[in-house]
């Protein structure tokens, strides 16, 4: 209960110290397997590094590339995206966890030359589109994930306080009979004061008969 209350006080101040996720597509030099080369980086907010690689393998193979690991790094060959025209390229991909979230970051190898903003002005337009609604989906599914987890542990302790809330009414009804039964005991010993007071008397007449016929029994001779 109370590894509980100290995740749900932790969880509550980590959401009221932003915003909002801003997310948005850079481009940096990184380096991978076959050496450095220019790639897109965005930050997926709320996932951890094995759900985000799982997410973007996902994403390779709606592109129709060919998806293999190696190590800490994905590859997708073969792709092809209309909107990038006929030719199909390759991706090289990483993750990185930060203090604010998981950068994934993908080279494309358009096949001779690695793409850039700079060279392939339309190109990457479709590719930042590409990575932008991809961490927007991932970050969402991620809150979404949370929000269960959340909403998990509400309904315990929302039962927790159902729980206690009848188990009160029923002290409180204890409390009621076992009033009454005092109530009653109260009664019943003042009855047995009285009775207790007759038994005596009775008593006290016995034992005269009982003297009386003890007389008797000595008058005989």
């Amino acid at each position: 209960m109370r590894s509980i209350l100290i995740f749900s006080f932790t969880f509550i101040i980590s959401i009221t110290s932003y915003s909002q996720y801003k997310i948005s597509v850079s481009e940096k030099s990184v380096n991978f397997e076959s050496g450095n080369h220019n790639a897109y980086t965005v930050t997926v907010y709320e996932c951890s590094s094995k759900d985000v690689e799982k997410h973007w393998k996902k994403e390779m193979k709606d592109m129709k590339a060919n998806v293999s690991s190696k190590k800490n790094e994905m590859k997708g060959d073969d792709a092809k995206i209309k909107d990038m025209g006929e030719n199909t390229f390759d991706m090289y991909a990483v993750t990185n966890e930060t203090d604010k979230g998981v950068e994934l970051s993908v080279a494309y190898d358009l096949g001779g030359a690695f793409m850039s903003s700079s060279q392939h002005s339309d190109q990457s337009k479709v590719i930042k589109k590409i990575m932008h609604d991809f961490a927007v989906k991932a970050t969402k599914e991620g809150i979404r994930g949370i929000l269960k987890k959340e909403e998990g542990i509400q309904h315990h302790l929302e039962k927790e306080q159902d729980n206690l809330v009848k188990n009160k009414e029923k002290l409180e009804k204890d409390i009621e009979n076992w009033e009454k039964s005092i109530e009653k005991a109260k009664k019943d010993i003042e009855q047995n004061k009285k009775d207790q007071e007759s038994k005596s008397k009775e008593i006290e007449a016995q034992i005269k008969v009982v003297e009386a016929v003890k007389a008797k029994e000595k008058a005989v001779k």
